[in-house]
């Protein structure tokens, strides 16, 4: 009998990584890649030659962001709309982040984790992130 489906293996981070740094490399910027399990724990985490220090920690927020709400960070926004004591509340919380460019990961239905991306535009980290959660499949 397999194992339940419950994290991100180590073969599926570093493809999901890989996927990422190509299509930074396709769209020709330099950013920080974060796969991290359901508890926001990285599994694989890159920093390109080039991208900002500060990336790495925005990365790993993304990633643990989409991985503990279970939805991709750019929807933060939209799920706020006009709370604002909300997004103060949230982005008091260490490791919170609401910028696009964290996606979860989902197999069989399940959360097993989610990829975060840092150092482009908040654009061009989702379109990154997206990417790479889509190797996935």
């Amino acid at each position: 009998m397999d194992a339940p489906v419950c994290d991100v293996n180590q073969a599926d981070a570093q493809r999901i990584l890989d996927a990422a740094l190509v299509a930074a490399g396709a769209l020709g910027v330099a950013v920080t890649v974060a796969v991290c399990d359901p508890g926001g724990h990285a599994k694989a985490l890159c920093r390109m030659d080039g991208a900002a220090f500060h990336s790495v920690t925005f990365a790993l927020d993304k990633a643990g962001t989409a991985a503990g709400f279970g939805v991709s960070t750019d929807q933060w926004a939209a799920r706020i709309g006009s709370r604002p004591h909300i997004l103060q509340g949230l982005t008091g919380r260490m490791g919170f982040i609401p910028i696009g460019g964290g996606v979860p990961l989902h197999r069989a239905g399940r959360l097993i984790g989610a990829v975060g991306v840092s150092g482009a535009t908040e654009e061009q980290d989702g379109q990154i992130a997206q990417a790479a959660a889509a190797a996935l499949d």
